[in-house]
């Protein structure tokens, strides 16, 4: 059992369901494979505000991973956020100082660094993300901003936050980003060389879906698929059958904590690391 000092640093992570997250066994991880004298909470909370932030900072959290439903939320609280942030209002980090709430948006720059390691060529097409939630957000500034992505389509069922995505990512780079509908957007399959899939569907305990059948996908596309609980999802099994390009939901949910854990601690983390935690994750995964 772990011994709480007055020198400890507390962090956590806030959402709702959080039965399926494996963020604790990253940030854990490595707080043991560096000798650290912090611990990581999981927080299920249906609503989140300033005060709930105000007593956790009070008994010593100093940050904190968002996941559904309060990535928007999230930003609206804090008093600082990155460009990031600030372009698409959402934020799935914040670092809880004696100044004030600083909030900052992972989730892209994690997306973006394991499309890079394994199939960067993808990035060269049309790229369709399906969603229109604070995951959809920071990918999409993501891909305008750091891997220069000159044709993106949010494909949602919901017409209203898919086109306020739409309009923010136009803010970031003009003419870039379009809206289609689920049909519509199934109806041009060929045209997309980068398939982000950002829905709770096919996680642990919410509906299977898929989203899209084996139909859908052809060999030379890839499927980035952020679900990563279970790792093989209905949608990455559809896509399989296809011969398609699998990017594993864990490589989004590594390279963000990467940047959390930076971002929490101050310290970047060597590639052993950053390996030894895609090891735990695959483990963990593989036994459930």
């Amino acid at each position: 059992m772990k011994i709480f000092r007055d020198s400890s640093q507390y962090f956590g992570i806030l959402g709702n369901p959080l039965s399926h997250t494996l963020s604790p066994l990253l940030h854990e991880g490595w707080y043991q494979d560096l000798s650290l004298d912090c611990a990581y909470f999981v927080f299920p909370v249906t609503t989140v505000d300033k005060n709930d932030l105000r007593v956790l900072r009070k008994f010593g959290v100093k940050g904190l991973s968002v996941t559904i439903p309060h990535k928007e939320t999230a930003y609206d609280l804090a008093d600082k956020t990155d460009p990031a942030s600030q372009a698409m209002r959402a934020s799935n980090t914040l670092v809880l100082g004696e100044d004030g709430v600083q909030a900052f948006n992972t989730d892209g720059l994690g997306a973006v660094r394991a499309i890079l390691e394994t199939a960067p060529d993808s990035l060269s097409g049309k790229v369709l993300v399906l969603g229109s939630g604070g995951s959809a957000r920071g990918i999409g500034f993501a891909l305008l901003k750091s891997a220069n992505v000159s044709d993106l389509t949010i494909g949602s069922r919901n017409e209203t936050t898919g086109m306020e995505i739409v309009r923010l990512l136009n803010q970031v780079k003009s003419g870039s980003s379009s809206f289609s509908n689920l049909d519509s957007a199934k109806s041009k399959s060929q045209e997309f060389s980068l398939v982000i899939h950002t829905t709770p569907l096919g996680m642990k305990g919410q509906n299977p879906g898929p989203i899209l059948d084996s139909s859908f996908f052809r060999k030379e596309q890839t499927l980035f698929d952020i679900v990563y609980n279970p790792l093989v999802t209905p949608l990455v099994e559809a896509a399989r059958s296809s011969g398609t390009t699998i990017i594993p939901g864990t490589e989004m949910l590594l390279y963000q904590a990467v940047e959390q854990f930076r971002l929490f601690t101050g310290i970047p983390l060597e590639a052993e690391y950053v390996e030894r935690g895609r090891q735990r994750l695959f483990s963990a995964l593989k036994t459930k």
